[in-house]
């Protein structure tokens, strides 16, 4: 069952429940999926940002990471503009203004700034975001995005470093309007602390799992922030004595005053579909028919280069009351999917949880458990079999214990969570992919021999999943969708994905944009590859193996 309400510039506000009938005998959980639809930018223009980009430069920066941080600060810099307003800080035991907050105006001299950061010492995480924020706060304009980008690869050692007293800042932040988002590079850093850092204030968290994807997380953060549409998402539910508790199966900050909740869910992008996921315990209803058992109210601020209004929607839950013998027969869909998605990562941090205490065996039947609920759902989801395929996977490593459960596999367990639980599970299956890659790039790193996987002779089929698919014609394409030549249909697969196009005697790969990436020897495909017998091309998780079968 669907609600809709209407909505200025392409904003629409919804809700759909999973069953929109109940019998009146026993009580019953009823899940709600709020959601607001933003369509295209109305405007060729956007907001500016009123960005700091805060970098740590303590000693363990020192490498691959402070390398791949300066291209990536240079990349972000190439993307702003004379509307933007900048600046960087950087910390260590001491805190640095390396650039003041000014205009994007000359762009080489900021580069050029950025390519001389060295490190050294310890961590003043608290000194350098402060300054950050406040770098912010001078500039601070409702018309602008107001944002703080954190970034640190260690634990915060000198300043402030009680984590409640960071949280609550973050949050005092946020108030003033005052955005932070976090990112964790690494092994090292305290991702409990930085989840929360950017749960309070209001912005988004990332897990850079390597040095050479920090680049591509800052793009992502940067795509996003360059197309937002609205600020300050807050969906609030009023309800009364047909609702006995309400749970959020989502991970926004919660406020709620006597009978009403609401849940913060931040930054509206454009053609973004914001949702949250409420599961409401309803108690025994003994009266028939239709009854309206809560009211949501969607609120956000609709910003534009040169303002910002406030937008506000209410919208009815109803359900129909019946007797058994004349209930629907229900059936599954893609709120059940949201749901058992969610579910999921909330059995990861319980699985986390109990790990930490020693209690391996505990968290690896957890997961087992989450995965035979998706199975006995029966639900024709690729999406739903990737997730399950990925609790099994976690749940064998689990039971192995600490050899196989260490640091990093806790920080990509518990990101993987609450990416998901932000409603970012394409994120979630995109660190899935990379670890998959990088357990391949740790085979082939060993001292195991292995057959050779080259040919002189150039591919006639791609394998994927013991299927064989002949390589015909100039242009292959690969995708979900059925009208591609090879149909990968599998969770994390856009619906054109990437192809092959022949040069000759030459067959060359390519990324379409999709939403995952393409891989080739273990990096992501930036511009057109040259491909070989022997490559293994990872879309995905899914990995095609291109070979030569004689004819």
């Amino acid at each position: 069952m669907w609600g809709y309400g209407s909505g200025h510039y392409a904003m629409q506000t919804g809700f759909s429940l999973e069953c929109d009938v109940l019998t009146v005998a026993p009580s019953e959980k009823v899940y709600v999926v709020a959601r607001l639809h933003a369509g295209e930018r109305g405007l060729p223009t956007r907001p500016g940002l009123n960005l700091s980009l805060v970098i740590d430069r303590s000693g363990s920066m020192a490498g691959a990471k402070i390398d791949y941080t300066r291209q990536a600060a240079q990349f972000l810099v190439q993307h702003l503009g004379p509307q933007d307003v900048f600046s960087v800080v950087l910390y260590n035991n001491l805190v640095e203004t390396l650039l003041p907050p000014q205009s994007v105006h000359n762009k080489d001299e900021v580069i050029q700034r950025l390519e001389h950061i060295s490190v050294s010492s310890t961590t003043n995480l608290s000194g350098g975001w402060l300054q950050g924020c406040q770098h912010v706060a001078r500039n601070h304009a409702p018309n602008l995005i107001n944002r703080v980008l954190l970034m640190t690869d260690g634990l915060a050692n000198r300043g402030v470093t009680d984590p409640e007293q960071l949280v609550e800042m973050a949050r005092y932040k946020r108030d003033e309007g005052v955005i932070t988002t976090t990112m964790g590079l690494g092994n090292d850093f305290n991702e409990e602390l930085m989840m929360a850092i950017a749960e309070a204030g209001g912005g988004a968290f990332y897990f850079i799992d390597s040095p050479e994807v920090t680049p591509d997380i800052f793009n992502e953060e940067l795509r996003g922030l360059l197309n937002t549409v609205g600020q300050n998402l807050k969906v609030t539910i009023k309800s009364g004595q047909d609702i006995d508790h309400i749970e959020q199966l989502n991970a926004y900050p919660t406020e709620v005053v006597d009978d009403t909740t609401s849940y913060i869910l931040g930054d509206i992008y454009a053609n973004e579909v914001k949702t949250l996921v409420l599961e409401l315990d309803v108690p025994d209803i003994e009266a028939l028919g239709e009854k309206q058992i809560a009211t949501l109210h969607f609120s956000y601020d609709e910003i534009g280069p040169n303002y910002s209004r406030h937008q506000e929607q209410d919208l009815a839950i109803r359900i129909n009351v019946t007797n058994a013998d004349d209930m629907p027969v229900s059936k599954r869909n893609n709120i059940t999917q949201a749901v058992l998605l969610l579910k999921a990562a909330h059995t990861r941090l319980k699985a986390v949880d109990a790990a930490d205490k020693g209690n391996h065996n505990e968290a690896s039947d957890m997961l087992y458990a989450m995965a035979k609920d998706i199975s006995d759902a029966d639900m024709d989801s690729a999406i739903l079999h990737e997730e399950r395929n990925a609790l099994i996977d976690q749940a064998k490593k689990m039971a192995d214990g600490k050899s196989t459960f260490d640091a990093y596999q806790r920080k990509s367990m518990a990101t993987q969570a609450y990416y998901t639980r932000t409603d970012r599970h394409n994120a979630t299956v995109m660190l899935r992919t990379r670890d998959v890659l990088r357990m391949i790039q740790q085979e082939q790193d060993s001292k195991i021999p292995k057959p050779p996987i080259s040919s002189d002779q150039p591919p006639t089929h791609i394998v994927w999943r013991e299927q064989l698919f002949p390589l015909l014609g100039n242009l292959i394409r690969i995708g979900r969708a059925m009208h591609n030549d090879i149909v990968v249909e599998a969770g994390g697969i856009s619906r054109f994905h990437c192809q092959l196009r022949r040069d000759g005697d030459t067959l060359i790969l390519e990324d379409v944009g999709s939403t995952n990436g393409t891989y080739l020897r273990g990096k992501a495909l930036q511009s057109p590859v040259i491909v070989n017998t022997g490559d293994e091309i990872f879309i995905s998780q899914e990995k095609l193996t291109l070979i030569h079968q004689p004819l």
